[in-house]
């Protein structure tokens, strides 16, 4: 008596395409989407631009009668356009405008203001001991710039930006930042 051969044994086609649909859909939902997570970042950084924008209206450079206030981005610009629209604005009688020099030297010679970009994290120490001299007010989002002389160190916080200070590195470089704006501080240095 002649049995039927045996099927052969391995998964059907529908159910591999349908197994491997369900993890591509569970790994999409668990990771954010490119585009949310672009749109969170500008959000994050056109808060930080008007956030830069407003310590440098409440702050007193050494040179008050200077026309124009340099702000400078030292590394990877993380802005992208955000800061073009800060580009004329009056601080006080003076102007904003904006520069990307390409070290942190030429940084402190054009600037009033560094923006130090996290890409620069390995350089801001040098950078923070060598702006006092140049009374250039030093802003940063490496977390711990502050405790290393960046001025002021800005984060979020409960989706705000939050920032520390650093009082000991602004008075050596004659910079004063108005009370009003300290007390938002989150710590103080």
């Amino acid at each position: 008596m002649m049995r039927p051969a045996p099927a052969p044994v391995h998964a059907a086609p529908p159910v591999r395409a349908a197994r491997r649909r369900f993890c591509a859909l569970a790994l999409a939902l668990l990771l954010p989407a490119p585009a949310q997570a672009q749109a969170q970042a500008a959000a994050e950084y056109a808060a930080k631009a008007a956030f830069i924008y407003n310590i440098a209206l409440f702050s007193t450079f050494p040179n008050p009668d200077a026309p124009l206030v340099r702000l400078c981005v030292l590394g990877r610009d993380p802005f992208g356009k955000l800061l073009a629209s800060l580009e004329g604005k009056a601080l006080g009688q003076a102007k904003m405008t904006i520069a990307y020099p390409g070290s942190g030297g030429d940084a402190l010679r054009q600037c009033q203001i560094v923006f130090v970009s996290a890409s620069e994290s390995t350089g801001v120490a040098l950078l923070a001991q060598s702006a006092p001299q140049e009374g250039v007010l030093t802003v940063s989002d490496a977390k711990g710039a502050a405790r290393l002389g960046i001025m002021v160190e800005l984060g979020v916080e409960d989706k705000r930006i939050a920032f520390e200070y650093n009082a000991e590195a602004a008075r050596a470089a004659h910079i004063t930042l108005s009370s009003k704006v300290l007390r938002l501080a989150r710590a103080v240095h």
